[in-house]
């Protein structure tokens, strides 16, 4: 009992040492706003999964400056109800760089993300 209140307390504590956040929202089918703010810069990504096996996952990358700031991700089509995460991350690994033997992620996209710094999800509007 005694160990379970020290991790609570210093996971609190880490937690409490940055301002750092993620939300979004989608208004509509097209898009996701994202807002938040850094600590420090970072790459914001998001990853869109829509309803229909038919149609893959989604995901873009943008380099995010240290303060507040807002991005809109378009989403193209066939997107209505689709599931959104985003996530704010320390660094954009490229697979020259890539430590992990058969990467999937770097083969699959050309990169991977690493360092995951805040993370929020939701829908896509119909």
């Amino acid at each position: 009992m005694r160990s379970f209140f020290w991790v609570l307390l210093l996971g609190c504590s880490a937690w409490a040492a940055t301002k750092e956040f993620l939300t979004g929202r989608s208004e509509n089918s097209a898009s996701v706003t994202v807002t938040g703010y850094a600590d420090h810069s970072g790459w914001l990504g998001i990853t869109v999964t829509p309803t229909s096996d038919r149609y893959p996952a989604r995901s873009q990358v943008i380099y995010v400056r240290q303060g507040n700031w807002q991005q809109t991700f378009p989403l193209g089509s066939n997107c209505s109800n689709a599931k959104y995460e985003v996530a704010l991350w320390e660094s954009k690994v490229a697979p020259s760089q890539c430590k992990t033997k058969d990467c999937k992620w770097c083969k699959a996209n050309g990169y991977h993300m690493d360092g995951l710094r805040s993370y929020a999800s939701g829908t896509v509007a119909r």
